[in-house]
């Protein structure tokens, strides 16, 4: 995982996928249409959604993107944590690149997303977004570029 401001994303030495994706990133505005972008086809690609924040629910976790999660507007607490050790509720289902597991409070982190802030997430994270700060929903709009997780040089 890596939390950091979008501005220092060149401080990460993971090659031209990433700052193919980092150059979308700073061209996305709040007035966005929620849509899916497909920046270098299914290598990478960009998803605007909007959704009211919630209380804590299931963690999820990908095995063939990497997630850049991004907040256009509004604010949300993702939680984390490593993968290995949790339990799955939902098995890994390879069209939707994603399984669920359950939440736990063991080991995990907090991180607060506000817009200029973005979150990486790697097939060995474990991750719960979309949580509301302070336990009151509130609406946020989001990009999470997709990024094969096997074209970034790790």
């Amino acid at each position: 995982m890596i939390s950091d401001r979008v501005e220092h994303y060149n401080c990460y030495p993971y090659g031209s996928v990433w700052k193919t994706a980092f150059s979308f990133l700073n061209t996305i505005t709040p007035g966005a249409e929620e849509a899916k972008y497909e920046i270098q086809g299914e290598d990478i690609y960009a998803i605007v959604s909007s959704y009211n924040t919630k209380q804590p629910h299931k963690f999820e976790a990908h095995r063939k993107y990497v997630d850049i999660q991004c907040l256009l507007d509004g604010q949300e607490l993702i939680e984390s944590t490593a993968l290995n050790g949790l339990t799955v509720d939902t098995p890994y289902d390879q069209e939707k690149d994603a399984a669920f597991y359950v939440k736990t409070d063991s080991g995990k982190i907090i991180s607060h997303l506000i817009p200029g802030t973005f979150i990486v997430f790697f097939p060995h994270d474990a991750h719960m977004p979309g949580v509301s700060v302070d336990d009151s929903p509130s609406f946020v709009k989001k990009v999470v570029v997709k990024i094969k997780a096997e074209l970034l040089r790790l």
